[in-house]
């Protein structure tokens, strides 16, 4: 998924690869696009390292909410 978003957004452009619940949040990513796409794939990065811990630990993982 990182290397989808970092490549995307240059070669397909990255509204093709994510999704935007409201009408000003691609506005806003926009606004400083590179910026927020480091952010979106470090989010990304951390959020499979804590999957991977949990599943060491736990059977199953539920995510409720993003």
């Amino acid at each position: 998924m990182r290397s989808v978003i970092r490549n995307s957004f240059n070669e397909i452009g990255i509204d093709n690869v994510l999704g935007f619940p409201f009408a000003y949040a691609e506005a806003e990513f926009m606004e400083n696009p590179h910026t927020n796409i480091k952010q979106l794939i470090l989010m990304i990065t951390d959020f499979q390292s804590w999957i991977e811990e949990k599943s060491l630990s736990t059977k199953f993982i539920s995510v409720l909410g993003m």
